[in-house]
């Protein structure tokens, strides 16, 4: 009796478990095609959503957001958007500076004179000084900005900052004829030359005839100065500009119209030439200078102003 009742709960606990997993098999069949239903009315919305999401990139106005110059990391040497006019005296300078306040209305930027200076060399403590003044003045103003000021050629990578892109302005140095302004009294001031003021804050660079002074003036030029334009070539200069900054220049020519003048000098004679040379510095003096002119007549005539 108690074999068979053995039998009889081993049977019982067997057809048991057959009936769970045969219920449990019935069950999940029942349950496929709408788990499977399911899956497919997920894939159909992701899709949908995926083809949302290309017609709104397609579609949208892309904005860029410029950062900061406190929040970026690597900063390149010189800012485009950023100009410093180098000004020479008797060069033409103020020409640039007062078609550059013209212009920056029209053109939508801000241009800044810096406080009047004596144009002579800078301790390492002025440069510093110098470099942070125009460095929280771009910070602290939106760019572009453009500058002008009393200022030999300063190299502000030598101080940890990103420097502005350099311009400027030269006339052949046998014709000191100098561009003024018409006003009674005014002072007609020679042509010194150019060197010293691309060469920058080193003592050596105010010494004439020095050969490390041009080399270095050059080598300043080509890395900081994508364009130095020629005062006898003044069109040429200003489209130079117009093509290197279009966002600073656009329209430098027909501003310019207004004020070239109508009409020519008459010329100066040899003789004159001659005394004027001599009354400021030999010709021997100026040869370096000549050199340095016609080296970057050449690179603006020959529209290689971008290679810095």
């Amino acid at each position: 009796m108690r074999r068979n009742r053995g039998l009889l709960l081993s049977l019982s606990t067997c057809l048991t478990v057959v009936f769970i997993v045969l219920n449990t098999r019935s069950s999940t069949d029942l349950l496929r095609p709408a788990i499977a239903a399911e899956k497919r009315s997920a894939l159909k919305e992701q899709k949908a959503s995926r083809a949302d999401d290309r017609w709104i990139t397609r579609n949208q106005t892309h904005r860029y957001v410029t950062p900061s110059l406190a929040e970026l990391r690597d900063l390149p040497y010189k800012h485009k958007h950023v100009l410093m006019l180098t000004r020479i005296p008797g060069a033409g300078a103020e020409l640039i500076v007062l078609i550059l306040q013209r212009l920056q209305g029209y053109n939508a930027f801000k241009h800044i004179r810096l406080p009047p200076g004596d144009r002579g060399l800078l301790s390492n403590l002025r440069q510093e000084l110098m470099v942070e003044e125009i460095t929280n003045i771009i910070r602290q103003e939106a760019i572009p900005l453009t500058f002008d000021g009393d200022v030999r050629f300063l190299n502000f990578s030598e101080f940890g900052r990103q420097g502005p892109t350099f311009i400027s302005l030269v006339r052949n140095p046998l014709k000191p004829r100098i561009w003024q302004r018409h006003r009674k009294g005014e002072e007609k001031a020679l042509y010194h030359g150019a060197i010293p003021y691309f060469c920058g804050q080193d003592p050596r660079c105010t010494e004439r005839n020095n050969t490390w002074a041009m080399e270095r003036a050059k080598t300043n030029v080509i890395r900081w100065y994508p364009v130095v334009g020629i005062l006898d070539y003044m069109e040429e200069s200003l489209n130079a500009l117009a093509v290197e900054f279009p966002y600073f220049f656009k329209g430098a020519i027909r501003v310019y119209d207004h004020f070239r003048p109508r009409e020519k000098h008459p010329p100066i004679s040899s003789a004159a030439l001659k005394l004027r040379v001599k009354d400021t510095a030999s010709r021997k003096m100026l040869a370096q200078e000549v050199d340095f002119y016609h080296w970057l007549k050449s690179r603006l005539l020959n529209k290689t102003f971008n290679n810095g």
